[in-house]
């Protein structure tokens, strides 16, 4: 671990003197869970039921536990214990963990205490005088997280005032207003920092008639739409670019040629300690199972697919109707997706980011909403929105 160390500037806003103990906040699986008590002293990591209901988790991921756990309060059995995501930190500086908890049936004035397991793992070093811990970070940086003062008194405040250690009414809000925050704050989760268009501002609309453009000389049929209301000179710019780079364009799956492993793989971040899953086979009718058997081959002739006579995991295939009549293939992952732990960093709102670049020159971008690929330009001097489309 590279060498650390705590500063007169740790200690700034801190009332001095004190005794007060660590308290952070952690993001735990998709929830950020406030007063968390850092503990050295504890040899394990510990989650309260109460806190583990509130994020949503069910009982059926705890594995049992036969073994007592003793605390200031006595010996008690745990109802389990779970290994939930941990993410130390905010952005480029944080640090992604998977953690074991041992989820317990009592009341406390905290949500969660981290122990030496948690503390080991991230080769963390505690100073209670400066409320702060330094942890390594995803990059093998050493990285602080300041702890809050003032919420690590209020819970010991609360723990004195109240014999059963449940904290003031005041910080559980009802179960509805809770859910109704959650909602509200993963909403604004990716557009925090987003600058939202001015009210007096229209929004882009598509605008004008489109005209088809043979991409290739050769293969006639292999066109584009570009609107037909373009400038002259934005369209002489825009077919030139386009026929360019025609080899770029895949118009049909086996001409998508990946990504060499050697450059990039993505494996799915799937829990070991989970069950593996076989869905029972579904049954379709003709019309479906026509397109299912069109839509392997297809994959199998681009290498997309390949096939496995003892599959560890097993999904169907789910039939949904588009708009013009035919059916899309689509998988029911329901089951992988429980198995894997959340993703820290979810997509952005396009539609909104793309509607911030108002004012610009031109912009250009993919929409594979509706089943097919959709670039999409934006002439400032308009403020409208000009489709180009593949056939």
């Amino acid at each position: 671990m590279p060498s650390v160390a705590f500063t007169s500037e740790d200690a700034r806003g801190i009332i001095y003197p004190h005794d007060d103990p660590l308290v952070v906040s952690l993001q735990i699986s998709t929830t950020m869970v406030y007063r968390v008590l850092v503990d050295g002293g504890s040899s394990a990591n510990i989650l309260y039921k109460e806190t583990f209901e509130r994020m949503g988790l069910e009982t059926a991921c705890l594995k049992p536990t036969s073994y007592p756990v003793i605390g200031f309060t006595g010996a008690f059995v745990p109802e389990g214990n779970v290994k939930l995501a941990v993410k130390l930190g905010e952005g480029f500086h944080s640090r992604d963990m998977m953690v074991e908890f041992l989820v317990v049936d009592i009341l406390a004035a905290y949500n969660a205490i981290i122990g030496r397991p948690l503390i080991h793992d991230a080769q963390a070093v505690v100073s209670t005088y400066q409320l702060t811990m330094i942890n390594t970070s995803n990059d093998g940086k050493p990285e602080k997280i300041r702890g809050n003062q003032e919420s690590a008194r209020a819970c010991y405040l609360t723990a004195l005032k109240h014999s059963d250690h449940k904290c003031p009414a005041e910080t559980l809000p009802s179960k509805r207003k809770r859910r109704r925050t959650g909602n509200k704050d993963k909403k604004d989760l990716s557009m925090k920092n987003f600058e939202g268009r001015p009210t007096d501002q229209p929004l882009p609309s598509p605008e004008g008639e489109t005209e088809e453009v043979s991409l290739e000389l050769e293969r006639p049929e292999r066109t584009m739409k570009i609107g037909a209301e373009l400038a002259a000179e934005v369209q002489i710019n825009l077919i030139t670019l386009l026929r360019d780079h025609a080899d770029i364009f895949a118009f049909y799956a086996d001409e998508m040629l990946g990504i060499d492993p050697a450059f990039m793989v993505h494996r799915l971040n799937v829990n070991k300690d989970v069950r593996q899953v076989k869905q029972k086979k579904r049954n379709f009718s003709g019309e479906k199972n026509a397109t299912i058997k069109k839509e392997v081959d297809k994959l199998l002739a681009a290498d997309f697919i390949e096939p496995s006579d003892y599959p560890e995991w097993l999904a169907n295939g789910v039939m949904v109707k588009k708009a013009n009549g035919s059916w899309r293939m689509c998988m029911d992952f329901t089951d992988l997706n429980k198995a894997c732990p959340k993703d820290f960093y979810p997509l952005p709102r396009v539609d909104q980011l793309v509607d911030s670049t108002s004012g610009h020159a031109l912009l250009s971008f993919m929409d594979d909403f509706s089943g097919y690929h959709q670039i999409s330009l934006l002439e400032s001097d308009r403020d409208t929105t000009t489709f180009i489309t593949d056939a």
